[in-house]
């Protein structure tokens, strides 16, 4: 090699380094000049001048809701909260440092569709101590992956959604692990060839400070009838809602009255279909059991064979009412039992019925002789839309009160009882 070649390589080794060393310089003078920006932008983004409470609610606002203002929170990257990590650093640091925006989670459950663990381990982490809400849809055999996450964290979970699609293997349970601090249960079960109601025993028994409990599905008839499983207490539960379905569901889920005892209900939401074949006389051996401080009811018993003593019965044992909504084949005897008798519901204040079918002229008679006696604050009568009835729903008579009758519902009205009368979209009062 000759002397010129060593100079020309020893001058591009030079050259190399001196470039390495600006490029070094360089990148160092970028990241001071992004650092100066966002100082800059902390100052001029409204954001930075809230405290760091209201810009955690701000982004708290940011999440999606569904009905009941429930959180549904699938991780998504084009959604809050992930969306929120990747605008600037100060939103970054806002999201990570908000818990509240973790701690809802939806996660689907398929054996053919492994969740990653460790995404969702990352986001409970980021919830740190706070109460979870988590909704599980999918099989009800759960897969092993939700299986492990849900077992490390089931003591931190106070709201729980499950949507389950298929029957689970005879004996298992729906989840392994109990839950100390659950407080809400939403259950929905939509394979129409019912499941055996003792699977669900288990995680009903373990949920000691259950308050709110929503149940849908379809139990295995002949089970549930062989079954001799005692009642047992949620000593906390003050709200159950069985959500309404078509009147010819195969839908049955309130047979699960016959397991359990609640002491503390305040509310109840029940649909009882052509399938309770003792639909009433369940109820009444409920509500006796329980012998609840019950306030708010909405039954439809219009599937009920009409059976005027029983249906009376069970609302005799609830003087605690004060709200009953009610559809039936006997409204217009519990209209007539409530001038009658002042220790029917004595403490009843607001009064919703939807009749099965329309009402005579002799049936306003009796709303108004009800009115005129019970001190009630609200008092709604809705009926269907006459336009829209057809076959055996469509009257052979004007459902339209006479003016006698608008004049003194409107009267009661005056007198300071909030009164509501319509059929469909016409409202007479």
């Amino acid at each position: 090699m000759t002397m010129v070649q060593q100079e020309l390589r020893k001058q591009l080794d030079e050259l190399s380094s001196a470039i390495e060393a600006q490029r070094l310089v360089l990148d160092h003078l970028i990241n001071q000049r992004s650092h100066v920006q966002r100082q800059l932008n902390n100052f001029l983004d409204p954001m930075a001048l809230l405290p760091l409470e209201l810009q955690s609610k701000i982004f708290l606002e940011c999440l999606c809701h569904a009905e009941e203002d429930v959180i549904v929170q699938r991780p998504d990257p084009k959604a809050a909260p992930m969306l929120l990590l990747g605008i600037c650093q100060l939103w970054r640091d806002i999201a990570l440092s908000t818990p509240e925006l973790w701690n809802h989670l939806r996660m689907e459950s398929s054996p053919a569709r492994p969740n990653d663990p460790q995404f969702f381990e990352i986001w409970l982490k980021r919830s740190q101590s706070f109460p979870l809400a988590l909704t599980l849809e999918g099989s009800s055999v759960l897969a092993k992956d939700v299986q492990g996450l849900v077992d490390g964290c089931g003591d931190r979970v106070e709201t729980l959604t499950l949507l389950l699609t298929t029957i689970p293997t005879r004996g298992s349970h729906i989840l392994r692990e109990p839950f100390p601090s659950l407080e809400k249960l939403k259950i929905e079960f939509t394979d129409v060839r019912g499941f055996d109601i003792r699977d669900w025993m288990y995680l009903l028994k373990t949920s000691p400070t259950l308050t709110h409990l929503s149940f849908s599905g379809s139990f295995s008839v002949r089970e549930t009838m062989a079954d001799s499983t005692a009642p047992f207490t949620l000593p906390a539960l003050r709200e159950l809602h069985f959500p309404d379905y078509s009147p010819y569901s195969r839908v049955n889920a309130t047979r699960i009255l016959k397991y359990i005892t609640l002491p503390a209900l305040e509310t109840l939401h029940i649909r009882c279909n052509a399938n309770s074949e003792n639909g009433s006389g369940e109820l009444l051996d409920f509500l006796t059991r329980s012998s609840p401080p019950l306030r708010s009811l909405f039954i439809n018993s219009s599937m009920w064979p009409s059976d005027i003593i029983s249906s009376l019965e069970y609302l005799r044992i609830i003087p605690s009412l004060t709200d009953l909504s009610l559809v039936a084949n006997d409204l217009i005897s519990v209209l007539e039992m409530l001038p009658r008798a002042p220790d029917f519901l004595p403490n009843l204040r607001d009064l919703t019925c939807y009749p099965v079918s329309f009402l005579r002229p002799g049936d306003y008679e009796i709303v108004v002789r009800m009115l005129d006696v019970r001190p009630l604050k609200s008092f709604r009568l809705k009926m269907m839309d006459p336009s829209a009835a057809f076959g055996n729903a469509a009257p052979s008579w004007d459902p339209t009160p006479s003016e006698d009758i608008i004049r003194e519902l409107r009267r009661s009205r005056d007198s300071g009882v909030s009164v509501h009368v319509s059929a469909g979209e016409q409202i007479f009062v």
